[in-house]
């Protein structure tokens, strides 16, 4: 291309300029007037003048240097709210701490009135030896605590209370008479001391030693709330204790309150992935090994410094740049032009080709042709996504050429093509808007392809299997706020609300506004049952069902819309 016709064409697709107006003009030097082809005030550094290449460094250094202030801010955030959350997980392990150091005199009086000094269980099977000395009425009246069994009783049932550090345990033990008699054992007396002076020592270790010496077949089991089966004994110790019986003290209920509290803080305070964080994304690259494709170059230098009417060098390549189209959060997206055709490019700050590996999905997974070249340049601190017109066609945005409802149904039937080729692939553009997306095509009204230009909050959900909700996705958080999204639907929804929201401001040029109407969610130019011609009633249909998905697949409900669309405007 020669240079008249670079020239030629970077005025036609140049706008007018107002920096040179502060230092460009007329200047006298030795006599004469000359005039300054470029602004050099922009140059000037003191009295010295800086070069052009030395101005895109100081550029370079600024946006560099903005950048690690910015990453610094963050970081440091970060630093002061895991500080905040560590100071209160102490204080909250000191509460706890506290609320179980309980006095043991506190335990005591809790567990009720201390035996009178021992009980013991005999058997009226054993022998007058076995028994105490004395008669049976002087026995019986002394040894007020003994119980004796008969020989048709069926055994033993005993329940012993003891406060462990962490609180009050009870403990049921049941023995039958069974177990003696296969092992040819008499039903000895068996005596546990349960006197005030050994209530925390000595029936913790006699309970101990109980349970170490029990057979296998003997049971045990907590215990319930309820009195109706209660043995005799058992009755007893619960109208002794109330705790026995199975009861809550107020420092296991404290203690029960506080565990379903921290519990609920630590679900809350669990570590959210953000499926659009560059790491997260940096990671699933790897994965799919995106920097052996043939159509990804990789530079050891710096991002170079994009401007409008300027030339940039890619791969040996020479763009022209044009024009800046899109500026967003770290991005800049450019319109210009090569031997080979027009191209769109973005300019991104964060060096994960993320762009690149989702365009390049929903370029192989599409059999149609017309979709564009892409290409992506890596370099230290970004990258360059470059998308070349195939032979014979151009670029267009979205929202250009003369607004008809013909126009804009044709552009309706790529955008619905669009959306369910990204689903098919499992992709999820997640931020649908006219000023991200650009038309590829041959003629003036139907467009061969329309493709986003950004896909900074796009997901691949097959690498991505954690997303399977509307509530993991972020730029889906306002629909669930207003209503209109439940936080469990399928992620393709945010979708079809973002198309919505695309034909709708196509079609009439302002924003959409949601009307519920009998539980059904509408746009509001396109709500009411007045009557109306059959162009209208299809466009209430139209966003009546991408509004009101929930229990219907995406695919169904655009492979529908589709064929109504292509049946009126195709």
């Amino acid at each position: 291309m020669s240079e008249q016709q670079v020239v030629t064409r970077s005025a036609n697709w140049s706008e007018p300029s107002s920096h040179l107006d502060g230092g460009a003009g007329l200047y006298e030097q030795g006599g004469a007037n000359q005039v300054s082809a470029y602004c050099k005030g922009l140059l000037m550094r003191g009295r010295e003048e800086l070069s052009f290449e030395e101005l895109r460094t100081e550029r370079l250094n600024l946006r560099q240097q903005q950048q690690l202030d910015e990453k610094l801010r963050q970081l440091t955030e970060v630093k002061e709210q895991l500080s905040e959350e560590l100071e209160y997980k102490k204080r909250l392990l000191l509460l706890k701490k506290s609320q179980q150091a309980v006095p043991e005199a506190q335990i005591r009086d809790s567990a009720g009135p201390p035996a009178a000094s021992s009980f013991q269980i005999y058997d009226e099977s054993q022998s007058a030896a076995a028994r105490p000395a004395g008669n049976s009425e002087t026995s019986q009246n002394e040894l007020v605590d003994d119980v004796f069994l008969g020989p048709d009783e069926r055994g033993l049932c005993l329940r012993v209370t003891c406060p462990p550090p962490g609180g009050v345990v009870v403990s049921e033990l049941s023995q039958t008479d069974s177990v003696n008699q296969n092992q040819g054992l008499s039903p000895a007396p068996q005596h546990f001391s349960h006197t005030a002076a050994d209530h925390h020592g000595g029936a913790a270790e006699d309970l101990q030693t109980l349970v170490e010496s029990c057979p296998p077949n003997v049971s045990q089991k907590p215990a319930t709330k309820t009195r109706d089966k209660l043995s005799p004994i058992q009755e007893t110790s619960v109208e002794a204790n109330p705790l026995s019986a199975g009861e809550c003290s107020p420092l296991q209920e404290d203690q029960e309150n506080l565990q379903n509290q921290e519990d609920q803080e630590n679900q809350a305070l669990s570590p959210v992935v953000d499926p659009c964080d560059p790491d997260v994304r940096w990671r699933l690259l790897d994965l799919c090994d995106v920097t052996s494709s043939p159509d990804l170059c990789s530079e050891s230098r710096p991002l170079p410094v994009v401007e409008e009417h300027s030339c940039l060098q890619l791969g040996g390549d020479v763009i022209h740049i044009y024009s800046r189209v899109l500026e967003g959060p770290g991005f800049s997206v450019f319109k210009g032009a090569t031997e080979d055709g027009y191209v769109v490019l973005k300019v991104d700050g964060c060096s994960a080709p993320w762009d690149f590996h989702q365009s390049l999905r929903l370029k192989n997974s599409s059999t149609a042709a017309g979709f564009p070249l892409i290409s992506c340049f890596l370099f230290l601190d970004g990258c360059i996504t470059v998308y070349t017109t195939p032979p014979g066609h151009m670029f267009t945005e979205l929202t250009e050429c003369v607004p008809s409802e013909a126009s804009v149904g044709y552009k309706a039937v790529a955008l619905v093509t669009m959306v369910s080729q990204l689903h098919s692939c499992r992709l999820l553009h997640a931020a649908l808007q006219p000023h991200l997306l650009t038309c590829c095509h041959r003629g003036l009204l139907i467009p061969d392809w329309v493709f986003p230009v950004d896909w900074s909050s796009s997901v691949d959900l097959d690498l991505q299997r954690d997303v399977t909700s509307v509530q993991q996705v972020p730029s889906a958080q306002d629909y669930i706020g207003l209503g209109l999204l439940e936080p469990t639907a399928p992620p393709q929804l945010v979708d079809l609300v973002g198309l919505a929201e695309t034909v709708h401001l196509l079609l009439t040029n302002s924003k959409m506004v949601l009307k519920k109407e009998g539980g059904v969610w509408r746009a509001e130019q396109f709500s009411g049952e007045e009557p109306c011609d059959m162009f209208s009633r299809m466009w209430r249909r139209f966003f009546c069902s991408l509004l009101n998905a929930e229990g219907r697949s995406s695919s169904s409900i655009l492979s529908e819309l589709k064929d109504q669309l292509t049946t009126l405007y195709c």
